[in-house]
Formats: structure tokens, C-alpha cells, sequence
């Protein structure tokens, strides 16, 4: 394993780690095969504003696993993705801090509802999965 590797997998773990006290009561996740992973493509964080266009987070065709998490929101976050099964684009409004994951067939978008002077905070790990 490489130093690289090895540092953002490190990167992950204390991130998904440091979620772990503000989850919620409750967390909505899809069941997904970890096997299926292929690599490590990004990770990052973001603000986003009520008001403003979506925040694109994973664009393309190809398979992704997107771990969210939101730490701080004052309003709603609607997310914009595709389900691997080729379907229709999905919607999902995520109410107060959360933590998620999705496999998204190649698009992922984070919006801020309600007005400019409100905002949602967020992290993101995108996996891209093996084809």
C-alpha cells in the first residue's frame, strides 16, 4: 500500500469517525457491497446557500458511493441523483444534520433550501465503484 493510499484512507476514517457523535437518532443509508469499491476518487466539504443553484458533487455516467455528512443547517438540503439501476433521477430532502450514503450512477447535487441568508454545511467522500 502506498503512502498516498494510505493517507486518504486515514483521511476517510477520521472523517467518518469524527461524524459518529452528531449522528442522529436516526440514519438513512442505502445498503451497498463494500466489495464493489474500486478507489478512492475525492473528498471535500462545502457551504452551500438557500437561494443558490445546486452544488455539484459527482457528475458523469459512472458508478459512485457518496458518503454525506452535514454538520451544520439551518434549513432543508435537497439532493439531486441518479440510482444505479438506470432509473429516474432522484430526490431526497434531508431535514437538520445527517449522515449518508449513496450509490449514485454518476450525478450528485447538494441545494440549500429557503432564503440566501440561510446555509448547510457539509462533507463529502465520492468512492467510485469497480464496472
Amino acid at each position: 500500500m502506498t503512502r498516498q493510499t494510505l493517507t486518504r484512507l486515514l483521511g476517510i476514517m477520521t472523517l467518518l469517525g469524527a461524524a459518529t457523535p452528531f449522528t442522529p437518532a436516526t440514519v438513512h443509508a442505502q445498503q451497498f457491497d463494500f466489495s464493489q469499491i474500486g478507489a478512492f476518487e475525492s473528498m471535500g466539504s462545502g457551504v452551500a446557500r438557500g437561494g443558490s443553484s445546486p452544488k455539484t458533487i459527482v457528475e458523469g455516467t459512472e458508478g459512485h458511493v457518496v458518503l454525506l455528512t452535514i454538520w451544520n443547517s439551518d434549513t432543508d438540503a435537497k439532493l439531486y441523483w441518479k440510482a444505479l439501476d438506470g432509473g429516474a433521477p432522484q430526490t431526497t430532502v434531508v431535514h437538520g444534520t445527517t449522515v449518508r450514503a449513496f450509490q449514485t450512477a454518476g450525478e450528485f447535487k447538494l441545494q440549500a433550501l429557503g432564503n440566501d441568508t440561510q446555509r448547510v454545511k457539509y462533507d463529502y467522500v465520492v468512492l467510485r465503484l469497480n464496472k
